[in-house]
């Protein structure tokens, strides 16, 4: 499929699911690669991701809710009630164009709390949605970084870090590093040289 109708695709998805959450009430923030081609990086990805809030009492909720999905979804309905009930990850497949959705569940931790609470309502795409923060987009890509060692999330968190550097807040970033450990990935983030990944 050309470049330009999976991007089309992706696009009209993510209206569609951001539109379908807020309709069901079910809090949500994109996060992952499409937070990272919002704030920086010019990229292509296979799947879009969410970080939901639920609680166990709301399983019956969010397993009626995407019930509803149309058919062109494939969903295992189980899964996505034991899911909620354990706080773990589920995902649909869009059978049209094959595009995934993630949905991680929002943890008790207090970094997931912390960002998930600092999430910006944004227009995109002409339609309101919810996003990470640039700040916590960085954070994450740097805890990836960290755990997997691929140079990819290094990347993505350098195009955000630079090309918001301006609206950043820096403390934000400076306290979590440090609490994540990850303080020496911050240091490199200036150092990496963008055109090379153009």
């Amino acid at each position: 499929m050309p470049k330009n109708n999976r991007n089309s695709d992706q696009e009209q998805l993510l209206k569609e699911i951001t539109s379908f959450l807020t309709k069901a009430k079910i809090p949500y923030m994109v996060t992952g690669s499409l937070s990272v081609i919002f704030y920086g990086r010019p990229r292509s990805s296979h799947d879009i991701d969410f970080v939901i809030e639920a609680k166990a009492k709301d399983s019956e909720k969010i397993k009626e809710a995407f019930k509803q999905l149309p058919d062109e979804f494939l969903k295992e309905i189980r899964d996505i009630e034991n899911a909620v009930l354990n706080k773990k990850s589920f995902n649909l497949l869009h059978l049209p164009t094959y595009l995934k959705l993630d949905f991680w569940l929002l943890k008790d931790d207090e970094f997931d709390k912390e960002r998930f609470g600092r999430r910006k309502n944004i227009k995109v795409f002409g339609q309101k949605m919810s996003f990470s923060s640039p700040e916590d987009t960085i954070l994450m890509k740097l805890l990836w970084h960290k755990e997997t060692k691929i140079e990819k999330h290094l990347i993505d968190a350098a195009f955000v870090y630079q090309i918001q550097e301006k609206n950043l807040d820096k403390q934000y970033l400076k306290v979590w590093t440090k609490k994540q450990k990850t303080q020496e990935f911050l240091e490199e983030l200036r150092k990496v040289n963008l055109s090379f990944y153009y």
